[in-house]
Formats: structure tokens, sequence, C-alpha cells
């Protein structure tokens, strides 16, 4: 089931969140009720009271102190920001993360980056039609930005 994420959700959310810090920054629960707050999309796909994985989109007009969406804002008039997707461990290679990206926009560009040495991640994204419109340097670590067109 994908629902909305909700107050309980947060635990296991954080939880998948700092076991993945190879791919996407660290959050705290300040953080993400602020996150979630402040986002156009934040679901969860639900398996039985288990989260298996969520999505977090921002809408290109938030105050959010990111220079990797600021990257995208000084460049693009219209965009959605896919600020972190993850799918947990326990139901990877289920359609989880498939289920989350079919809830994005298809009417408005869906930015984001990934880290220069992700590189399963770049290749699913690639598969998923977005493309390579940039780097950016942040905290030493390379970023490259991608970018799905509109439909």
């Amino acid at each position: 089931m994908i629902r909305s994420i909700e107050q309980s959700d947060h635990d296991q959310i954080l939880d998948l969140n700092q076991n993945a810090l190879d791919a996407v920054g660290s959050l705290d629960n300040e953080d993400l009720s602020l996150l979630v707050k402040k986002a156009d999309q934040a679901i969860v796909v639900d398996t039985d009271g288990d989260v298996a994985g969520f999505v977090i989109t921002l809408p290109q007009d938030a105050d959010y102190d990111s220079s990797r969406f600021r990257w995208f804002a000084d460049r693009y008039d219209e965009f959605v920001y896919l600020d972190r997707v993850i799918v947990s461990p326990d139901h990877r290679r289920e359609g989880v993360g498939s289920k989350l990206y079919d809830e994005l926009p298809e009417d408005v560009p869906v930015a984001l980056e990934v880290y220069e040495h992700n590189d399963t991640s770049l290749k699913f994204h690639r598969s998923l039609g977005f493309r390579r419109v940039g780097e950016l340097e942040h905290n030493g670590t390379v970023n490259v930005m991608m970018l799905r067109p509109a439909s």
C-alpha cells in the first residue's frame, strides 16, 4: 500500500536513512519532520505495517537550504526535487523502488543527485530516463546532477 508518511513512520524512516548514508545525507527526527512539512510528496510503501521504502520530493519554490537543491533552482524554471528515496534492504527486488518512482509527477521535470561512486543508482536512474546534466562537489563528494524531463 502506498500512503503518506505519518509520524509513526519516523523511527523506521530514520533507521532506513541512517543505514544508507553512503547514498543520502544524515537525518534526525527534527530534520525529517521539517522535510516532510516542506514536501509536496512524502510517501511510503507500507507492507503490513513495515516501511518497505519511502520517497520525499520538494517543489521548486521550497525554502530548502541545500546546495544541490539550489543548483537546480539556479538553472531550471520548473522542476520537482527528489530529495531522497530509499528502499529497505529487506524489500529490495520486490518492485518497491518502481512503485515509488511511479508516484513521481510525469508533467514536471524531476531533478535529483547521485553520488558519483554509486554506480548502481546511476544505472537505475538512467534506465528510468534520467540524464546527467552536471556535477556539483559538496563536502568533498562529487554529486552527479540528473534530470528526468517531463513526458
